[in-house]
């Protein structure tokens, strides 16, 4: 496993998908990591959950607080990181609650739309 400081995520891979970047590195303990990006009425629910579990998470609007007003928050995603060592059980959590997916950066998890 391999880490992109740039995108936070943690890939199989010798370049990052996202930034196509060849500076990647073996991810620390305590990296922010991209767990998952959820819209606002899901990320409610995982925020729960990641608590409950004693994980803590970074969230943030992938759109501003502005546009989420003028959209109606259509087109708004919560996105969530989470620390290395905490990821692989917090991507069980996201699993079992929404299904699975390989790639954090463009599933949503369910979208309902």
């Amino acid at each position: 496993m391999l880490y992109c400081e740039k995108c936070q995520l943690v890939i199989n891979e010798d370049k990052c998908p996202k930034c196509k970047s060849r500076n990647l590195r073996e991810p620390l303990p305590n990296d922010f990591c991209l767990l998952t990006k959820l819209i606002p009425m899901n990320a409610g629910m995982l925020k729960d959950v990641l608590d409950q579990n004693g994980i803590p998470a970074v969230t943030s609007s992938t759109i501003g607080a502005g546009i989420a007003a003028y959209t109606a928050s259509y087109f708004e995603r919560i996105k969530f990181l989470v620390r290395y060592e905490d990821l692989p059980k917090a991507t069980d959590l996201v699993n079992e609650l929404f299904g699975a997916s390989d790639d954090p950066e463009s599933s949503d998890f369910p979208i309902e739309e």
